[in-house]
C-alpha cells in the first residue's frame, strides 16, 4: 500500500468564494446592527490545530495558515498575518475583498483603531478570544470611538451553511507519566 505525501498548495480554489461569503457575513452583521466582526483562527479551546468545523477564517477568506485574524467591516476587510504568512495570504485571499495586512506593519488593534467607524459596534465570539485579547479589542474599539459586543452565536457559523460537524471522537486521558512529572 503506497502513501502519497500531501503538500501545502496555494492553489486551493476556496478563495474564489470569498466575495459571496464576506457578503453573507456582512448581511448577518447588518441584521444585527453591528459595524464589524472579528474572525480569529481559533477554536473554543485556543488550540493550535483546530478541527474542520472551527476553520472559520479559512472558510471565510480562503487563507489556510495557522495564524491570522480577519476584521470585516461593512465597507472593508483586513486579514492580519505575521511574517510567516504574508506571501501565502496574498496568494490565497481575494484581495479585492480582503486586504492582507502584515502584522509587522499594523496590528489587529491598530487596524481597528484606524478603521472602525465612530460609534460602531465591533462584534466578536466570546468563545474564541482570551481575556487579554478581548481587553486589547476593547481598547482599540474605544480608541476608534466605538465599542465591542459579544454575540450569542458566531456570525460566521450563521452563514456557513455546509459547516462540518464537530468532532465526535471520545476523550482519552493520557497516563500521568506523559505529563512530565
Amino acid at each position: 500500500m503506497s502513501q502519497t505525501a500531501r503538500f501545502q498548495s496555494f492553489e486551493d480554489p476556496s478563495h474564489r468564494e470569498g466575495a459571496a461569503r464576506v457578503a453573507a457575513l456582512r448581511a448577518a452583521m447588518a441584521q444585527r446592527g453591528v459595524a464589524g466582526f472579528v474572525v480569529p483562527r481559533a477554536d473554543e479551546h485556543q488550540s493550535e490545530y483546530v478541527p474542520a468545523n472551527a476553520e472559520r477564517l479559512a472558510w471565510l477568506t480562503g487563507f489556510t495558515g495557522s495564524a491570522g485574524t480577519a476584521i470585516v467591516l461593512a465597507d472593508k476587510a483586513a486579514l492580519v498575518v505575521d511574517g510567516r504568512y504574508t506571501l501565502q495570504a496574498a496568494e490565497q485571499v481575494d484581495t479585492a475583498i480582503v486586504t492582507p495586512v502584515p502584522l509587522a506593519e499594523t496590528s489587529v488593534e491598530a487596524w481597528i483603531e484606524a478603521n472602525l467607524p465612530a460609534g460602531g459596534v465591533l462584534a466578536y465570539d466570546p468563545w474564541l478570544h482570551t481575556p487579554d485579547g478581548l481587553a486589547r479589542l476593547e481598547r482599540a474599539a474605544e480608541a476608534a470611538g466605538g465599542r465591542v459586543e459579544a454575540t450569542p452565536l458566531n456570525l460566521v457559523d450563521l452563514v456557513w451553511i455546509d459547516r462540518p460537524a464537530a468532532p465526535r471522537a471520545p476523550v482519552v486521558p493520557h497516563p500521568e507519566t506523559l505529563a512530565g512529572e
